[in-house]
C-alpha cells in the first residue's frame, strides 16, 4: 500500500473533520459572526472542537465499502446507523426519516432531496480511480439511495464522489468545471446562506474551492456564505487539500490540534479501507 496515498487520503479525511468542527459554530446563525476568523469556536451545547453527523455518516459510508457488493453496502450502511445513532450529532431531517425519528414539521418537505446523501458519500470516492466511473457511480448509487430518494441528490453524490477521486489521482490538473460539466450551475449569493439543497450546496463548494489557495481559506469562505457552513466547510477543506495536496498547507493550521480527533478513532479503519480498495 502506497504510503504517499495514505498519507494524502488520511490528510484530506483530516481536512474533512476540522472543517466540519471549524464549520458548526456558523451554521444557519440569524446573526452571522462577523468578521469570520481563522479560529476554532465554541458553540452553545456543544463539545469544544467536536465534529457533527457530517463526519461521523461519511466515516459509516466508508466503512461499508469493505463489503463484496454495493448492496451489502447499502444494507450495512443501515445497520450501522442505527447503532451509532447515540453518538450522533446535528442529524438532518431525511436521516431522521431513515431512521424512524420524528422530523421537524417545517423540514419534512425535505426528506430524501437534502445534500445529506453528497455529504457522507463524498469522501467515498477515493476508493476508485478515476477511470472507474461506472463502478464508483454504481456504489455511490447505492450507499446513496439507502436515505435519498431524489435524483438530483443522488447525482450530487455521484458528481462528489468523483471530485475526489479525481483529486487524488490527478491533483488540480482537471478543472472542477470540466469534470461536473454544465449540471452544476455557477454559485449566486444566497441572503440567508447555503440550503440543504444538494445542487447549491455543490455550487458552493465548487465556488469556494475555485476562489480559495488553501484549506484555512477555505473554511473561512464557506463560513462567510452562512447557512450549511459545516457541510460546506468540510467538503470545500477536504476538496482543496485533495486537489493541491501539501500546498493547500493543511496540517500547518493552529487550531488542529483542538479538533476532538478522539470522537473518530474508527478515522485510520477507514483511510485502510480506502486504500485498499482503491489499490485493488
Amino acid at each position: 500500500m502506497s504510503l504517499d496515498l495514505v498519507s494524502r487520503v488520511t490528510s484530506v479525511f483530516r481536512a474533512y473533520a476540522a472543517g466540519d468542527a471549524f464549520g458548526v459554530a456558523h451554521e444557519f446563525l440569524e446573526i452571522p459572526i462577523t468578521p469570520v476568523e481563522n479560529i476554532l469556536l465554541e458553540k452553545q451545547g456543544w463539545p469544544y472542537g467536536g465534529v457533527s453527523d457530517d463526519t461521523m455518516l461519511t466515516l459509516l459510508t466508508v466503512l461499508t465499502l469493505s463489503q463484496d457488493s454495493p448492496e451489502q453496502a447499502s444494507q450495512k450502511f443501515l445497520s450501522e446507523l442505527r447503532a451509532a445513532l447515540p453518538h450522533l450529532r446535528g442529524l438532518g431531517p431525511t436521516t431522521k426519516a431513515a431512521l424512524g425519528l420524528e422530523v421537524n414539521a417545517h423540514e419534512t418537505h425535505l426528506v430524501g432531496m437534502t445534500n445529506g446523501a453528497m455529504m457522507r458519500c463524498a469522501l467515498s470516492g477515493m476508493a476508485f480511480s478515476a477511470g472507474e466511473n461506472l463502478e464508483r457511480d454504481e456504489w455511490i448509487r447505492a450507499l446513496a439511495s439507502t436515505t435519498h430518494t431524489f435524483e438530483s441528490a443522488v447525482t450530487c453524490a455521484q458528481l462528489a464522489a468523483a471530485l475526489f477521486s479525481d483529486a487524488i489521482e490527478n491533483g488540480d490538473k482537471n478543472s472542477i468545471e470540466t469534470l461536473v460539466g454544465t449540471r452544476i450551475p455557477q454559485w449566486v449569493k444566497r441572503e440567508k446562506g447555503v440550503s440543504l439543497d444538494p445542487i447549491e450546496t455543490l455550487s458552493a463548494v465548487i465556488y469556494v474551492v475555485g476562489n480559495c489557495t488553501s484549506a484555512a481559506q477555505a473554511y473561512v469562505r464557506a463560513c462567510e456564505l452562512g447557512g450549511d457552513t459545516d457541510t460546506v466547510a468540510a467538503l470545500s477543506g477536504a476538496l482543496i487539500t485533495a486537489r493541491k495536496g501539501t500546498t493547500a498547507e493543511f496540517e500547518s493550521i493552529e487550531w488542529l490540534a483542538d479538533i476532538a480527533w478522539e470522537e473518530i478513532p474508527t478515522m485510520g479503519e477507514a483511510v485502510e479501507i480506502l486504500c485498499a480498495r482503491r489499490n485493488k
